[in-house]
């Protein structure tokens, strides 16, 4: 499977046509990381965004002077996702730190620079993919919500029980 093959099958490059992913594609280079190893680090300039092939990532946010810990995951990241969105947003920095959480990841690395060339010489492309971004961070927020007022729940749960 050629590298325009595995971009049709990322979530935010969804609705791009052959040609718009060739030219996409021209962005990407795939790289491959153990697990343990820390691809980011929350505050660092975001100037890729991700998307997983293989494998899983778990982004965790950082405890000053603590290492981090499978108990600082805020979610895990797999096959077809992306993550990396804050390098399209304000203050362009990670706001998390992402690590490869299985045997080993696959990953395709997007530089961001790139892409927003692409998006300023070809509108629809630039349209599709920030439509799609814009489903991701809705749908991670979605779910953040919903484990948050499950958190808030078994919080209420136990206070009741006692």
């Amino acid at each position: 499977m050629n590298q325009s093959d595995l971009l049709s099958k990322v979530e935010i490059f969804k609705g791009l046509d052959q040609q718009q992913l060739d030219t996409v594609n021209d962005c990407c280079r795939i790289i491959t990381f153990n697990e343990g190893k820390k691809l980011f680090s929350e505050g660092e300039d975001a100037a890729f965004l991700w998307a997983v092939i293989e494998g899983k990532v778990d982004l965790r946010f950082e405890l000053p002077g603590s290492d981090s810990s499978e108990e600082t995951i805020v979610t895990t990241i797999s096959s077809g996702k992306v993550f990396g969105w804050s390098s399209f947003v304000p203050p362009f920095k990670y706001r998390l730190s992402g690590y490869c959480s299985s045997k080993s990841c696959r990953l395709i690395e997007i530089k961001k620079n790139c892409l927003q060339k692409i998006f300023e010489t070809n509108a629809l492309i630039g349209y599709r993919v920030m439509t799609n971004v814009s489903i991701v961070i809705g749908t991670r927020f979605q779910q953040l919500q919903e484990e948050i007022a499950f958190c808030e729940g078994e919080i209420l749960l136990h206070h009741k029980d006692n």
